[in-house]
C-alpha cells in the first residue's frame, strides 16, 4: 500500500521519527585584556573573572590566571561592541559611565569603534565567540581588574613587531629568574633605561657610566629605541622588567651592567 505524502508525514510525526532541528551551539565566552592583531583581529588570553562592586557602586571584574589557558585570535570585523563610555567616539569616560548591573558596557557601537579603542591601547573585555569569530564584545571597567605591576630580573628576547599603529610597539618573551617564559607586548609609552651614553647604541656597548648604584641603566630612552636595539640582538639579554602578567604588558625595561 502506498501512502500519500501528507499521510506519511502524519505517521512520522505520530511515531516521533521526524528529524530534530539542528541546535546551534552556544558561543564560548572569554574575559581578559584584548590586544589588536591586525585589521579586524584581536588576541586575548582567557582569565577567570569574578563580578565585584567597586568604587561608587560600579560593577566590574577581578581577574585571575587560568591554568593552561592559551591565547586565542579572533575576527571582530562583524561583532557588536558595547563601550563603558557614554559615546562611541570618547577617548575615556570623563567620569561618566555606561555600565550594566553585570559590570558590562551598555553603549552600542561597532567594529570600527573597537579599532579606535585599540589605537588607545589594550582594553578589558568580555567576548562571546564561535570558533574564530567574535560575536559580541563588551568592555568592562579597569577599576579593580588593573593589577599592580611586578618587577623582576630575567632574560628578554624580541619576538616580532607589534600591530602597525600606536597601541603596540613590539612583542617579546620575558623569562623571570626562577619562572617560566611569558609573552609580553609593549606600547609607545614603554620606558627604556640604558647604561650606554646613546639611546641607539648596541646593548652594553659602552662602559657603565649611566648605571645607578644597583647596576641598572639610568639614561632614559623610549620605546622606539628599545625596539631598534632589541631587533639587532641575536640572543636573549639579561634585564630588569616592570610588567603586568594578566594584561600581558611590559611597561619598563632596564639595561643591567655586567658588573652588577
Amino acid at each position: 500500500m502506498r501512502l500519500s505524502a501528507s499521510t506519511a508525514i502524519a505517521v512520522l510525526i505520530a511515531t516521533g521519527l521526524t528529524a530534530a532541528p539542528a541546535q546551534a551551539s552556544s558561543p564560548k565566552v572569554a574575559y581578559g585584556w584584548a590586544w589588536p592583531d591586525g585589521k579586524g583581529k584581536l588576541r586575548i588570553v582567557p582569565r577567570a573573572a569574578t563580578l565585584y562592586t567597586a568604587h561608587y557602586g560600579l560593577k566590574t571584574y577581578r581577574l585571575k590566571p587560568v591554568a593552561g589557558a592559551k591565547e586565542i585570535r579572533l575576527d571582530y570585523s562583524s561583532a557588536s561592541f558595547y563601550r563603558i563610555t557614554t559615546t562611541c567616539e570618547a577617548r575615556d569616560t570623563a567620569g561618566k559611565f555606561a555600565i550594566s548591573a553585570m559590570g558590562l558596557g551598555k553603549t552600542k557601537c561597532g567594529p570600527g569603534d573597537l579599532a579606535f579603542v585599540f589605537d588607545l591601547g589594550p582594553t578589558l573585555v568580555r567576548v562571546a565567540y564561535n570558533g574564530t569569530k567574535a560575536v559580541k564584545i563588551h568592555q568592562f571597567w579597569a577599576g579593580v581588574a588593573t593589577e599592580r605591576p611586578k618587577a623582576a630580573f630575567g632574560t628578554l628576547r624580541y619576538l616580532e613587531d607589534g600591530t602597525p599603529g600606536p597601541s603596540i610597539s613590539g612583542i617579546v618573551t620575558f623569562t623571570p629568574e626562577g619562572g617560566r617564559p611569558m609573552r609580553l607586548r609593549y606600547d609607545g609609552l614603554a620606558g627604556f633605561n640604558r647604561i650606554t651614553a646613546e639611546c641607539g647604541s648596541d646593548w652594553l656597548s659602552d662602559a657603565p657610566g649611566s648605571a645607578d648604584d644597583e647596576g641598572l641603566g639610568a639614561h632614559a630612552c623610549d620605546a622606539r629605541h628599545l625596539t631598534a636595539v632589541l631587533k639587532r640582538l641575536k640572543h636573549p639579554v639579561f634585564v630588569k622588567v616592570k610588567y603586568a602578567p594578566l594584561a600581558g604588558a611590559m611597561g619598563e625595561v632596564w639595561e643591567v651592567s655586567r658588573e652588577s
